[in-house]
């Protein structure tokens, strides 16, 4: 399966994955024409409102995305890998043909072991939950989706209560 996985993302393709949460549509962050179909796929314009989840190559990787907050440093320390979603600025020296459309963007690495095996070798995915538009996400594990907590306004806040509680941060 884990090879498969790669030849297709290799091959601009959207790959059905699990994750520890729900399961998701992944594709490579460097396949433009990957991103188009997963967007056709979701029925998701630039003006949707949502933006898709990227999946960086290790926790490491994540300043070349994104601008990490100091409060958010310790979220990272203890939930990535796992049930978070953390919503930051987008770092301005960051370029590619979807995300140069946003100031924002969402990054989560999920838990499943899956994901440790193909980001070496795909490097960077764009994630989603795998269920058209409006519809319920199919869980594997029994799991809601990923929490996820949004850094972009002076307090950070939670926008979705997946199963991971972070007491530290409050609701909206």
């Amino acid at each position: 399966m884990k090879n498969q996985i790669i030849t297709d993302l290799r091959s601009d393709k959207i790959v059905t994955v699990p994750t520890e949460t729900v399961e998701g549509y992944a594709v490579s962050l460097k396949s433009e024409q990957a991103i188009k179909d997963l967007m056709r796929l979701k029925d998701r314009g630039f003006d949707s409102g949502k933006i898709f989840t990227l999946v960086p190559e290790n926790k490491n990787a994540i300043s070349n995305y994104a601008i990490i907050p100091e409060t958010a440093k310790p979220l990272i320390d203890n939930y990535f890998p796992g049930e978070l979603t953390l919503v930051l600025p987008k770092n301005p020296d960051f370029h590619n043909f979807y995300y140069d459309h946003y100031d924002t963007i969402g990054l989560r690495i999920p838990d499943h072991p899956l994901f440790a095996e193909i980001l070496p070798e795909t490097g960077p995915l764009i994630l989603t939950s795998a269920n058209p538009r409006g519809g319920t996400p199919k869980s594997l594990t029994g799991h809601k989706p990923s929490t996820i907590v949004d850094f972009t306004t002076d307090t950070p806040r939670i926008i979705r209560q997946g199963n991971l509680e972070i007491p530290e941060i409050k609701n909206i």
